[in-house]
């Protein structure tokens, strides 16, 4: 007991083992990074949000005698902020709902329609919904005649 105390040379070997120790590791952590090829600095992504406005999609056209009103239709909200890496959302234009079919549809239909992804990135977390109003009409004869 006596051997450690208050003896300066066995304080500077434990502080140069200290020291190489320090040096090993770091060392042998940039070789683990290397041999599996990812690079050992960091590189950080700057996210952003970006309000887009939605775009309703359509996987089929009203019945025989119907016509969609494409000009009317109305989703609430009308547009979704959208939170994501900056490099994919300066390409993104407007967020996108899954499809919807009219097939069977010969009156205004209201529905709660679900969000695809947006401009590559798959929107996590919450179901988001839209409220989307979509107008039919029937065809009148007399118009399509004139």
């Amino acid at each position: 007991m006596k051997l450690l105390k208050g003896t300066l040379i066995l304080k500077i070997a434990a502080l140069i083992c200290a020291v190489v120790t320090y040096f090993y590791i770091g060392n042998e952590l940039s070789h683990q990074a290397e041999s599996r090829g990812t690079d050992p600095s960091y590189k950080l992504i700057k996210l952003t949000a970006k309000s887009l406005p939605l775009k309703v999609r359509f996987a089929a056209d009203p019945p025989a005698g119907y016509q969609l009103l494409i000009n009317d239709v109305k989703t609430v909200p009308a547009e979704v902020t959208v939170i994501g890496p900056e490099a994919l959302l300066d390409e993104a234009f407007n967020a996108e709902t899954a499809l919807i079919d009219l097939s069977e549809n010969t009156t205004t239909v209201t529905k709660r329609i679900p969000l695809e992804s947006v401009a590559g990135i798959h929107l996590t977390g919450e179901l988001q919904l839209v409220d989307v109003t979509v107008p039919i009409q029937k065809i009148d004869i007399k118009e399509k005649q004139a």
